[in-house]
Order: structure tokens, then C-alpha cells, then sequence
């Protein structure tokens, strides 16, 4: 669970306990220092706890959706690196038509590699 996700919780548990918007704030502030939430986005989700919202997570959002990081792409980055290892990541983005950051995502996020002396290798 992310540290905002797990605010949010906290967030919804201290509504349930009966507590107000500003000791709920007081709460989260000494529970987690200066990781915390900020005291507008803290009101902001009492708020849509006390209207009855259940859910912690974030509102889907609109836009267009990612396609450089889909299983196709994630699949033949992969067999382009098991294929050589010494391909650079300018090379790698290139060769998919991605950009240099989405391959450095799905080679380090996706995959689970890291470079080691000019080569990709998965990490362990």
C-alpha cells in the first residue's frame, strides 16, 4: 500500500472514530512528519469520507492511455535484450519506437534489470 493510500485509510479511520477534520489533521501530522498529506488534500478527503465515499483509491482519470508500456512492448524489449545484452538504451528505444525513459522503465520497473559493466542483467 502506498504512504498515500495508507493516509487516506488513516484518514477514513479517524471519521470512524468520530474525530473532526482538524484533529484528524493533528493526528496524521504526528503520525507521519513531514511525509504527510497536506492540511487542504487531509479536509478534502474527510470531506469525501463524511459524504459517504468508501473507496481510498484515486478517481479513474481521463486521457490517453499509455502504449509504450503495454505486454507487446514489455515482450520485445525483452527479447531484444536476451538477444544482446550490450544494447544501449537509446538503442533498445529506437529499435521499439518508444521513448528513451519508457524503455528505462520497462527495463528497470517491467523487467526487474540493471545495467552491470555495459551489459543488462536481471537483478538478485
Amino acid at each position: 500500500m502506498s504512504e498515500i493510500n495508507e493516509q487516506r485509510v488513516c484518514i477514513k479511520f479517524c471519521l470512524k472514530l468520530g474525530k473532526n477534520a482538524t484533529e484528524t489533521y493533528t493526528m496524521i501530522k504526528t503520525a507521519f512528519w513531514d511525509d504527510s498529506l497536506s492540511r487542504s488534500v487531509i479536509f478534502e478527503w474527510f470531506k469525501r469520507f463524511k459524504d459517504g465515499r468508501q473507496s481510498t483509491e484515486d478517481d479513474p482519470r481521463s486521457g490517453r492511455p499509455s502504449t509504450s508500456r503495454n505486454d507487446d512492448v514489455v515482450a520485445n524489449i525483452y527479447e531484444k535484450v536476451r538477444n544482446d545484452r550490450r544494447l544501449t538504451v537509446r538503442e533498445l528505444a529506437n529499435e521499439a519506437g518508444i521513448s528513451i525513459g519508457s524503455c528505462h522503465e520497462i527495463l528497470t520497473e517491467n523487467l526487474q534489470m540493471r545495467r552491470v559493466a555495459a551489459k543488462f542483467v536481471p537483478r538478485g
